[in-house]
């Protein structure tokens, strides 16, 4: 293709030059940061966690269809749907997992994929489930929610983007993290050594 201007052609070889060069230079440092994160860079809350066992979720995130409003609608109580759709929050210590002390994992309500560990679930004393690590670095996504006087960190599930709750800086070690999450966007799925007791 060629450009005109009323600059010498010496002049614009050296600017397609240089275009050329940057456009290569961004293309590979894009790969790069792809593959950094396909292998996994550690941010605070990746460092203590633990590496879950099979992989079947990266996989079936790629091919997750999101269900219609209507196909939640029948899908979901009440109170679920309006936690997970319209950032609803359900009473404090009335609600299925604040005390629940079971082994197992909590998965999203909307779309099962898996959220949270009971092995970093802990007594908050908010009358809602909290924990301090998700179950994976991406189970869970934020963003900043304004419906209070001031910001706080809204806390979604990565796939489906369902409400699950909030996070806060007063949990405990290691993270330092408090996940305050609602029991009507999780199901709890009780890990199968402890059903055979």
């Amino acid at each position: 293709m060629q450009i005109h201007s009323q600059h010498s052609g010496s002049f614009r070889t050296i600017m397609l030059s240089v275009i050329g060069a940057s456009g290569l230079l961004l293309g590979g440092l894009a790969l790069r940061a792809d593959e950094s994160r396909s292998r996994g860079s550690e941010s605070p809350l990746e460092v203590t966690q633990e590496k879950r066992g099979d992989n079947a979720e990266a996989s079936s995130d790629e091919d997750y269809v999101p269900a219609t409003k209507a196909e939640l609608r029948r899908r979901l109580n009440r109170i679920q749907y309006d936690v997970t759709q319209n950032a609803a929050t359900e009473p404090a210590f009335r609600n299925a997992y604040w005390n629940n002390k079971k082994t197992g994992e909590y998965h999203c309500i909307v779309c099962d994929k898996p959220l949270f560990d009971s092995k970093t679930k802990f007594k908050s004393g908010t009358g809602w489930p909290s924990f301090y690590l998700p179950i994976e670095k991406d189970a869970v996504g934020y963003k900043t929610d304004y419906k209070m006087i001031y910001p706080r960190t809204e806390v979604h599930c990565k796939r489906c983007k369902a409400h699950l709750g909030h996070l806060f800086d007063d949990g405990p070690a290691p993270t330092g993290k408090r996940f305050c999450m609602n029991s009507a966007s999780m199901k709890f799925v009780e890990a199968k050594s402890e059903s055979k007791k």
